[in-house]
């Protein structure tokens, strides 16, 4: 004769509820984490999305807009500016700066080599070239980047391109993204480097009218064909080298034996960017 099972007892029984109900609360924890994470990763897609959108539309945008005037100190491939253009067809060594106004990395590499760069510059030792690009105006949602290099570029035009870059750098927003305002750049940068009279109202007319601003697009453009996709960065004869090494580099032009220290395309700057 089969034996009957045992019935379970209260406590059994209650044990048994109290084991399933942790389960099944713990399967709920599991998908509600499991939702939350899937939710979190399609807002961060739709943030990526929207931003390449809003930095293709921004560029876009860009081209129609201001002048076609070209710097009288011009690259021949219109890339970049010419810091010493009486000097620079006869200087052994071409160093190019790339950079954005807007970028606090590139104005440490102006504060802490800017002078050397110049003053090899302006004794011919190298030929110096500043491609300034607005890289940095759609993920800071201004048009600071633009502003600032096409002031630069108009500053060019009444010969005093170097200075007024120099200010620019000078007078950066501690804060990044408060960009620069056109008081700054339409007068008080211009008076601070000493342009006067006619010189201010044509230099005032070119800012107005963005004159600038296509060889401005164009210069960010030929950045990105080269391959440049961060400031700042520093080319010597054509091969990207670490900042830090310009000190030595500089000071090592006049021997024969002269080589600069490599390092990838994208060097991070000495301190940021």
């Amino acid at each position: 004769m089969a034996k009957k099972s045992k019935k379970p007892s209260l406590v059994e029984q209650s044990t048994r509820r109290e084991f399933l109900r942790k389960q099944q609360e713990e399967q709920r924890k599991v998908q509600a984490r499991n939702r939350r994470i899937v939710i979190s990763v399609a807002l961060v897609l739709a943030v990526v999305v929207i931003g390449v959108f809003a930095a293709v539309f921004w560029a876009q945008a860009q081209r129609g807009a201001g002048g076609n005037v070209v710097p009288p100190n011009a690259n021949t491939d219109r890339s970049g500016i010419v810091v010493n253009p009486t000097l620079a067809a006869a200087a052994a060594h071409k160093v190019v700066v790339y950079l954005d106004y807007q970028c606090p990395g590139c104005a440490e590499l102006e504060k802490t080599y800017g002078t050397q760069l110049e003053l090899a510059a302006s004794s011919g030792t190298i030929s110096l070239e500043y491609r300034a690009v607005a890289f940095l105006d759609p993920s800071l949602r201004n048009d600071a980047s633009t502003r600032a290099a096409v002031a630069a570029a108009c500053a060019d035009t009444v010969g005093v391109y170097a200075a007024y870059h120099d200010q620019v750098f000078t007078n950066q927003p501690q804060r990044e993204g408060d960009g620069y305002t056109s008081e700054q750049l339409r007068n008080v940068f211009p008076a601070a480097v000493g342009v006067t009279g006619e010189n201010l109202t044509k230099f005032q007319q070119c800012y107005d009218s963005r004159a600038t601003q296509q060889f401005v697009q164009g210069v960010t453009d030929a950045a990105f064909q080269a391959g440049i996709t961060g400031t700042p960065q520093v080319h010597f004869d054509g091969q990207a080298i670490d900042p830090t090494t310009l000190p030595t580099l500089l000071a090592s032009l006049t021997t024969p034996s002269a080589t600069p220290t490599s390092s990838p395309a994208g060097t991070p700057t000495p301190t940021n960017s």
